[in-house]
């Protein structure tokens, strides 16, 4: 094999290596859940807040007034742009996903941390029940200026 080929191969495998790492939300939208948009608007959001405290808490606030902590502050989540929180130190894998924290990025995030941004820092593996998602989905959308929009 010539020495261009090889080159090209091991660009190649390069450039895939760098695609698998860079994770599903990096690629573009998550799958579509023609369901999810139902089952936020139904949600319980009450529910959402004991999950939050439970599950969430240790490493992220939630309030306009909070602060960082080991996760980032989550006032306004929903909307932003993912690794945008002024003064937080993001890991490089979210900081390269370049996605919107939109009701759905944020369930298919919150389903399976790893699957969507291979490289996080969190050290949080999912939540899989979809209900158990939506209703903090819910509660994560009275936690900023104005409701997101259910998309």
């Amino acid at each position: 094999m010539n020495a261009a080929r090889l080159a090209l191969l091991a660009w190649l495998a390069f450039a895939a290596a760098a695609t698998a790492q860079t994770g599903a939300l990096a690629r573009g939208a998550p799958p579509p859940d023609p369901a999810l948009a139902g089952r936020v608007a139904g949600a319980d959001a009450a529910a959402g807040a004991r999950t939050f405290e439970r599950r969430c808490s240790t490493c992220h606030d939630v309030e306009k007034d909070g602060k960082h902590s080991k996760g980032p502050l989550l006032w306004n989540v929903l909307g932003r742009k993912a690794a945008t929180s002024a003064g937080f130190a993001y890991s490089d894998a979210m900081r390269r996903s370049g996605h919107e924290w939109t009701v759905a990025t944020l369930d298919y995030y919150l389903a399976d941390t790893e699957r969507a941004v291979p490289g996080r820092a969190m050290d949080f593996t999912g939540i899989p029940d979809a209900k158990v998602r939506a209703d903090l989905i819910a509660f994560l959308r009275t936690k900023g200026d104005a409701p997101a929009p259910l998309r």
